[in-house]
């Protein structure tokens, strides 16, 4: 007998052995019991999650001569093991992708006419319906509409947007969710029960779950390849290692103390140790980031982080939740381009560095500062520099015996920015702030004005509010440091003793934002850019030329894609 593997193996012959869509199964099983089938059914969802395998469930009960009282198919009757065998002439499945034209349409349509050679109903599977072509989808509608009585469709696809709209009306949709890590832990441990596979730890299954990315069918895959490379069925984590090119445990362990802890130099070994193993410098990157958000998620649960392996004792003592996401996000934005350069290995590499000696960079930036006092360093979760440049002032009021004059401020900034140029409000301080400090202007338009700001040459009163989604920036904000320089910007910039500066942060919950419909600045501008690229999308989708061209090919755009300006 041949070999079969294990996702054809293991693959569910009735409703209840579908994982993780009982939403689903419920429903049909409902449908079956009472005699409520509808004629058209589509399954939706990513790869190997189950569609196609409830779909072939619900098409064996439907066909089923003595069904169960659960509504699963008996399996016996000559129904079913004609179905099992795949060569029943009354449940037909066919592949989209390889019949998409409108004449295989058509010859499905001129066949739905016949009837069953046995039981009442004919059902066709169609998988990756979308493949279908707009011509064959148009040829499709009268039939999908009002097929005859015998006749059942189901499709599975895992592009259902690209079906057009007058289909999706005709079907009743079932959308499958991805495999959550419980379920295929407990599937995975069950097969390997059953298959007899001796993993050395559970956190090798672990492991093959987390690379299986939500699809139960890539996970078996995975372990296939694992046990194909194991003659003896003992996994162990130098097999899983060799065979699938992933990130040692013990070796990210070490790279994420290096980092943690400033170490460049057990970051660098643990990074080419992996690379000597011939992992791709991507999984290196995915293995770090998932322990990583393991160590956001568990922030104040060292403990379970360390007892699972993840990490040495004491590696989390020294480092803040702030400075955790900091590190998730400059590490998940600059991986954009490393693995994308002409030498992923070594500009990778160069990038965790940086990431280590990070508190050495803004020391050194504080010890170069003119003539400052030394300051305890203060990590910044969302910029690499300073929110706020040193400025060094110097008051100097000036008052007349009869009346008091507006107050002299004397600043001396590396800047050199005429501050005429700016109107004397918050716009205008944001605008000023994007100048010297683009970062901390972006850290303030998390937020946005409560009320409007005042000014009246004496004093200025600002009330900032930040969302319960940018809570990490007003906690940065609220940090005195921090807050004692924004001040000192805000003196120099509207000409106002420090003692006359009003300056609140105040935190805006759930509901209130609801109920103000409160967005902060950052919120209105990528609101105002969604608009304009829809805007653009509908004005090119809309242009005759399109219209013209998708006449005379017969077709239709299924999508406008708007690409940003790239500014330098």
């Amino acid at each position: 007998m041949t070999y079969q593997v294990l996702a054809r193996k293991w693959r569910p012959q009735t409703f209840q052995e579908v994982i993780g869509q009982e939403h689903i199964t419920r429903s049909l099983t409902n449908s079956i019991s009472r005699g409520n089938v509808g004629h058209a059914y589509i399954f939706t969802g990513t790869r190997g999650i189950g569609k196609t395998t409830v779909a072939r469930i619900f098409a064996k009960a439907l066909r089923c001569e003595t069904p169960m009282e659960d509504s699963n198919p008996c399996g016996n009757c000559p129904s079913c093991k004609d179905f099992e065998t795949g060569n029943s002439m009354n449940v037909l499945e066919m592949d989209g992708a390889s019949h998409n034209s409108v004449d295989d349409v058509r010859d499905m349509i001129a066949n739905v006419q016949y009837l069953p050679t046995s039981g009442t109903r004919r059902i066709y599977i169609v998988d990756e319906v979308h493949m279908l072509s707009p011509s064959a989808f148009n040829a499709f509608l009268k039939t999908l509409e009002e097929p005859p009585a015998h006749v059942i469709f189901i499709f599975a696809t895992t592009e259902p947007h690209k079906l057009p709209a007058t289909v999706m009306s005709r079907l009743q949709r079932f959308d499958c969710r991805n495999a959550t890590m419980p379920d295929l832990v407990r599937l995975m441990t069950k097969i390997g029960e059953k298959e007899e596979i001796e993993f050395e730890s559970a956190d090798l299954i672990n492991q093959i779950c987390k690379q299986g990315n939500g699809s139960f069918r890539d996970t078996l895959s995975l372990l296939d390849q694992v046990l194909s490379f194991s003659l003896d069925k003992k996994v162990s984590e130098e097999t899983l290692v060799t065979a699938l090119g992933i990130a040692r445990i013990s070796a990210v362990r070490e790279m994420a103390t290096g980092l943690f802890s400033g170490d460049v130099s057990a970051l660098s070994s643990a990074y080419r140790e992996m690379i000597a193993e011939n992992v791709e410098p991507q999984n290196i990157v995915r293995a770090l980031l998932d322990l990583l958000f393991e160590c956001a998620e568990k922030i104040d649960r060292t403990d379970e982080i360390v007892s699972a392996g993840l990490l040495n004792p004491g590696t989390l003592d020294e480092v803040s939740a702030p400075e955790i996401f900091w590190i998730f996000e400059t590490l998940a934005k600059d991986s954009k381009w490393t693995l994308e350069s002409l030498d992923p290995i070594k500009v990778t590499e160069i990038a965790l560095q940086k990431l280590a000696l990070r508190r050495s960079f803004i020391a050194k930036s504080e010890d170069q500062s003119v003539e400052q006092p030394k300051k305890k360093t203060v990590f910044e979760p969302v910029v690499e520099k300073e929110i706020i440049p040193e400025i060094e002032a110097v008051i100097e009021p000036a008052v007349e015996p009869e009346a008091e004059k507006v107050v002299e401020v004397e600043v001396k900034a590396e800047s050199g920015i005429d501050l005429s140029e700016y109107a004397k409000d918050w716009d205008g301080f944001l605008k000023y702030l994007h100048q010297i400090s683009p970062a901390g202007a972006s850290n303030l338009e998390q937020g946005n004005l409560l009320e409007p700001l005042t000014y009246d040459q004496k004093m200025v009163s600002i009330k900032l509010g930040f969302s319960s989604g940018s809570q990490v920036f007003l906690d940065y904000l609220q940090e005195k440091e921090v807050f004692d320089k924004l001040e000192e910007l805000l003196q120099f910039f509207f000409l106002v003793e420090k003692e006359k500066v009003s300056l609140e942060l105040i935190k805006v919950t759930d509901q209130e934002k609801e109920e103000v419909n409160f967005q902060s600045r950052m919120e209105i501008k990528e609101e105002i850019e969604v608009n304009a690229v829809k805007a653009t999308e509908d004005l090119i989708s809309n242009d005759p030329l399109i219209k013209e061209a998708e006449h005379l090919f017969n077709t239709s755009v299924d999508k406008v894609v708007v690409k940003p300006n790239k500014r330098r």
